[in-house]
């Protein structure tokens, strides 16, 4: 990172010591429509004036912020796991405190409103179960009167352990976001293992996301090629 750094500076000195040698010597005689063709083509909307010192600026800014992205995998103190699923969005989920295997109660936030959104479940499934199965359950939200839960099996991956797990998208819930505590019981001819969570410190965690979300940083470099 020291490197990258210290070569980006080397290159804007050199990039200022360039344009403003320019700037004292006596432009020659060219086409002028077809000069700003040429920078309009180099610099795209960011160009305004072909010997506009400001847009190549902006055009160099854009190539340091490009190079800075954050690759985000955070446990908070409340144990929620904070992570990047691509650039553009991210997912705050809780481990189930019953069960060890993969599951766990979360949901995503994306941009360009980084609203917390699409909640989901991950289980572990019977072998019998298989992608596009509807499954009912009851969420019961800090020991008050259960509520019924529809979830959607979406996809399916066999664990190290070859595990089935299966993500669930949420279509029908109670609300849980101020919940300390969510118990999910399966309805039994699923095959499938009772759930609870402890969900204290959730709007920490989610408030911590949204800033990351609403940062100008990528929360994950999609290529190492920089694009202009």
């Amino acid at each position: 990172m020291i490197e990258i750094l210290a070569a980006s500076i080397i290159w804007l000195f050199a990039l200022t010591i360039y344009l403003l040698v320019r700037m004292f010597r006596k432009p020659k005689q060219v086409d002028e429509m077809k000069l700003q063709k040429i920078h309009l083509r180099r610099l795209g909307p960011f160009s305004g004036q072909s010997n506009s010192f400001k847009g190549k600026s902006v055009v160099f800014l854009m190539l340091l912020s490009s190079l800075s992205y954050a690759q985000v995998s955070i446990t908070t103190l409340d144990n929620f796991h904070i992570g990047d699923l691509s650039e553009k969005e991210l997912t705050v989920a809780k481990k189930a405190e019953n069960i060890n295997d993969g599951t766990q109660l979360g949901f995503h936030i994306e941009r360009p409103h980084c609203i917390p959104n699409y909640p989901y479940l991950m289980a572990e499934i019977p072998q019998a179960m298989n992608q596009g199965a509807i499954v009912y359950a009851k969420m019961m939200v800090d020991k008050r009167k259960p509520k019924k839960a529809k979830l959607n099996l979406e996809f399916v991956v066999d664990s190290p352990k070859g595990d089935r797990i299966g993500w669930f998208a949420l279509k029908d819930f109670p609300s849980f976001f101020s919940a300390s505590l969510v118990d999910v019981k399966f309805q039994p001819i699923s095959g499938m293992k009772n759930q609870t969570y402890v969900l204290e410190g959730l709007k920490d965690s989610t408030y911590q996301a949204q800033q990351i979300c609403k940062s100008g940083h990528m929360l994950r470099a999609a290529s190492k090629q920089i694009k202009v």
